[in-house]
């Protein structure tokens, strides 16, 4: 019962004119310390699949190896990535309004108030700097940015205030794989614009990305 984790993108090709909105990365760069999934579209009962005390960075959108591990056949509607709230990117063109720029690198702290309940349930404050951070993808959350807190489990049906949306649920069975997809497309964008997530003026926002399971 064997599952490979991968990740990829499923973007569009490089735009081929300016913009403030709609740009894409060229990377997309997280540093996990554990993967772990639950048979509950609540993320109740955790079973850690990846573990790592000491990570190194890695491009989401170059279809990394994130691990293997062994679960029982089943059906898991809910994924946590306990990572570091210190999230990097490129954008692959320079905006309009200047903030977005194809040769530098850009930081996001994504967890810089409130607080995540990790996976062995304890809860960690986040502020300024670099913290780790669990975020809850499941099923049954039905948001995929704005306000929701992406860093504590869902605890109702259909909740869009905790959890992001996962589009898919990992299905095990037998000698099943699958492909975790993490797709990017689009979501970076010059807070210039006043249309961007990020709000208005300074900034080059990154959006949150969409997240499903493809069965190999």
């Amino acid at each position: 019962m064997k599952y490979l984790l991968l990740a990829l993108t499923l973007g569009a090709g490089q735009m081929t004119f300016a913009a403030n909105t709609g740009i894409d990365p060229t990377n997309l760069k997280l540093k996990v310390y554990k993967l772990a999934v639950s048979t509950s579209p609540l993320c109740t009962n955790l079973t850690t699949v990846i573990n790592e005390s000491a990570p190194d960075y890695m491009d989401f959108l170059a279809n990394p190896t994130l691990g293997s591990g062994l679960l029982s056949n089943g059906t898991y509607p809910c994924i946590v990535i306990e990572m570091s709230d210190q999230v990097k990117y490129l954008p692959d063109e320079t905006s309009d309004g200047g903030n977005c720029d194809s040769s530098i690198e850009e930081t996001l702290d994504v967890c810089s108030s409130g607080s995540s309940v990790l996976v062995d349930g304890t809860t960690t404050t986040c502020s300024s700097g670099d913290n780790k951070v669990a975020m809850y993808l499941s099923t049954t959350s039905t948001s995929s940015g704005g306000s929701a807190d992406a860093f504590n489990p869902p605890t109702t049906t259909n909740d869009a205030t905790k959890g992001f949306n996962l589009g898919s649920a990992l299905t095990v069975s037998g000698t099943s794989s699958a492909k975790f997809v993490v797709d990017g497309s689009g979501k970076v964008c010059d807070t210039n614009d006043g249309t961007c997530a990020g709000g208005g003026g300074g900034d080059c926002e990154l959006a949150p990305p969409t997240f499903t399971f493809i069965q190999l």
